[in-house]
């Protein structure tokens, strides 16, 4: 009987572990479930602002960017009206993507190391009007309000009137 007991607890235990790493597998999925190429080829293809953010699976900074910020109802308006698009990128992926200025297929990985990451999460914004040259790079996390600006300082074109953002936000949005 005791064998018995042994070998139904030990069945158990197992069950209970191989059930933990799948949630755990179907977690680190969920998380970079957009693909970014499209997202980039189609900011490309319309002429639009394109950000792109560089995370990583385990960044607790790269999850409140997520659900704070870009999951936003208001910051997803202002990506409509501004003119931009956001890709997301796994810095440890080896999805296919594009890099923007040269317009060049590269693996998440070669994207990563091509733009010096080191950080997550990592913002670029890469500029519609110069070939998509890096304009920006904006290393850690960027809450709501400073992305609405951003995005804002984009579509007004404030950026090409060498208006800091700062005097930017200061005047209101206005430049």
């Amino acid at each position: 009987m005791n064998k018995f007991k042994i070998f139904i607890s030990l069945f158990l235990v197992s069950l209970f572990v191989l059930s933990c790493e799948k949630k755990e597998q179907t977690a680190k999925s969920d998380k970079f479930v957009v693909d970014p190429y499209p997202v980039m080829k189609r900011a490309m293809e319309s002429g639009k602002f394109l950000i792109v953010v560089f995370e990583s699976e385990t960044c607790k900074y790269c999850e409140r960017l997520n659900k704070e910020v870009l999951a936003d109802m208001k910051v997803k308006e202002a990506m409509i009206k501004n003119g931009v698009e956001v890709a997301i990128v796994d810095v440890n992926g080896d999805r296919t993507v594009i890099d923007p200025p040269e317009k060049k297929e590269v693996n998440e990985q070669i994207l990563a190391y091509l733009y010096r990451i080191t950080g997550y999460p990592t913002i670029i914004v890469f500029d519609k009007d110069n070939n998509y040259q890096v304009l920006y790079k904006i290393p850690g996390f960027v809450d709501k309000e400073n992305f609405l600006d951003l995005l804002y300082y984009l579509g007004t074109g404030c950026y090409k009137k060498n208006i800091d953002i700062r005097k930017f936000r200061e005047m209101g949005r206005k430049c």
